[in-house]
C-alpha cells in the first residue's frame, strides 16, 4: 500500500484530544478540597504518567505535598527512586508490609495514571477504598464516587501541581522485600536475595547506570533493585514476554549513551542472548548479570512437566569472550561483588553468570506463585462442592 510522502517524512507529535476545561477546573477544584480535609495522603505514581509526559509535574506535586510516593509495577521509575519521599513498589499483597500498611491508613489516595490491573493490584482486591481516592487515569478522573470524563491526565496532574497545597510531614523510609537479617557470610553459595542485595550496593557506588530486567523471575526480581540519580529502569511488566532484555540493554544505549546494567535469566538469554555479540560492533558495553539455575525456574513450582522447562547448559563466560567481550563466573556474593567491580572498568560488554540453586527464586516470585496455588486450591475446592 502507497504511503503519501509527508505522512512517511513525519517528524512532529500528534496533537493530543484536549480536556474539557470546565469539567478540568471542578476536578481540580474537588480534589484541592480532598488534599486540603487530609491528614495522611499517599500518592501512588502510574504508567500513564509516562504516557501522558506528567513525570515532572507529578514530582512536583508531591514534593509541595511531602507525602509518601510508591509507584506500581508498570510504572517503576517514574518517580525518582533515591527520592526521600519514595516508598517503593506498590503491588498489593506481594508489597513491603510497610507500604501496604501506609496505604490502607491513608485517609486519601492520590492514585495519577495507576491502572487497576492483576500485575499492579497482585492479583487482588484493591487495598484503596474508592471514598477515599482520587482515581486519574486516561481521560477520566474518578474522586470518590463523582466522575469527571473528557479530563486528561497531563492537564489534570499539570493544574493540581500549581498553586498552594499544604504539606504533610512524617518520616518516610524506603522498603522493599530483600531479607537483610540475618546477615549470610559473602562466602556462601550465592542466592537470588543475596544477589539483589549486592547489586543494590553496586548501584549505590556507581550511580550512573540504566537497569533493565528481563522478563521471567527477572522481572520481579527488578522490582527490588533501586536504580540512582539519573538512571532510568526498564522493563516489559506490561507483556513480559521473554528475549526482551538484550535487545533492550542494546538499544537503551544506543538511545541514551548511558551504560546499562541487565538482569536476564538462562532461559530468556538462551532466545536472544546471542544478540549482545553485536555490541563490539556498536561500541556498546552493557553489563549482563545473567541467572543461571539450569531452566525457566519461574514455572517449575507450577509445571507437572518440569523436564520440559530445562535448558542446555551453556558456557556463558566462555561465549562472551568469544563474541568479544569479558566474561566472569560468580557462585558466592563476594564473587559477584569482585565480578561487579571489575566489569565497571572495563569498557568492553561484560557477562557475569551467577550460579543459584536451581530452586531459588526472588522473594516476590515466591509470594506470587504461593498465593497462586492458594488460589487454584480454593477454586478447584469450590467447583468440587
Amino acid at each position: 500500500i502507497p504511503v503519501p510522502p509527508k505522512i512517511r517524512n513525519f517528524r512532529g507529535r500528534l496533537a493530543r484530544a484536549q480536556s474539557d476545561t470546565r469539567k478540568l477546573d471542578e476536578a481540580v477544584r474537588e480534589c484541592r478540597e480532598r488534599i486540603r480535609s487530609a491528614r495522611r495522603p499517599v500518592l501512588i505514581g502510574g504508567v500513564e504518567l509516562f504516557r501522558a509526559g506528567a513525570e515532572g509535574d507529578f514530582l512536583q506535586l508531591a514534593e509541595k505535598l511531602g507525602a509518601p510516593v510508591v509507584t506500581t509495577l508498570l510504572a517503576k521509575g517514574v518517580f525518582p527512586m533515591d527520592h526521600p519521599q519514595h516508598m517503593g513498589i506498590h503491588m498489593g499483597p506481594f508489597s513491603a508490609k510497610p507500604i501496604q500498611d501506609r496505604v490502607r491508613s491513608a485517609d486519601l489516595v492520590l492514585a495519577m495514571g495507576t491502572q487497576l490491573t492483576d500485575m499492579n493490584l497482585g492479583a487482588a482486591r484493591p487495598q484503596v477504598q474508592r471514598e477515599h481516592a482520587v482515581w486519574a487515569t486516561g481521560g477520566r478522573v474518578n474522586v470518590s464516587f463523582h466522575t469527571y470524563t473528557d479530563v486528561k491526565l497531563g492537564d489534570f496532574v499539570g493544574a493540581l501541581a500549581e498553586g498552594k497545597h499544604p504539606t504533610f510531614r512524617e518520616a518516610i523510609a524506603y522498603h522493599d522485600n530483600l531479607k537483610r537479617k540475618p546477615a549470610r557470610k559473602a562466602s556462601l553459595p550465592l542466592r537470588i536475595n543475596d544477589m539483589l542485595l549486592e547489586l543494590n550496593d553496586f548501584l549505590e557506588e556507581c550511580p550512573d547506570y540504566h537497569v533493565v530486567a528481563e522478563s521471567g523471575d527477572s522481572l520481579f526480581g527488578g522490582l527490588e533493585l533501586r536504580v540512582q540519580g539519573p538512571g532510568l529502569y526498564m522493563a516489559q511488566g506490561y507483556y513480559a514476554s521473554m528475549g526482551f532484555g538484550v535487545p533492550a540493554a542494546l538499544g537503551a544505549q544506543i538511545g541514551t549513551g548511558r551504560r546499562p546494567l541487565l538482569l536476564t535469566g538462562d532461559g530468556a538469554f538462551q532466545m536472544t542472548g546471542m544478540e549482545i555479540s553485536h555490541a563490539p560492533r556498536y561500541g556498546l558495553s552493557p553489563i549482563v548479570v545473567l541467572v543461571n539455575n539450569a531452566g525457566w525456574q519461574i514455572f517449575r513450582p507450577v509445571s507437572p512437566r518440569t523436564d520440559l522447562l530445562e535448558v542446555p547448559p551453556w558456557p556463558y563466560a566462555e561465549l562472551a569472550q568469544a563474541w568479544g567481550g569479558v566474561g566472569f563466573r560468580a557462585e558466592t556474593r563476594e564473587e559477584l561483588r569482585d565480578a561487579l567491580r571489575a566489569a565497571h572498568e572495563v569498557r568492553d560488554f561484560s557477562l557475569i553468570e551467577c550460579t543459584v540453586p536451581q530452586d531459588d527464586l526472588s522473594p516476590i516470585t515466591k509470594r506470587y506463585i504461593r498465593e497462586s496455588a492458594r488460589k487454584a486450591k480454593a477454586g478447584a475446592r469450590r467447583k468440587k462442592s
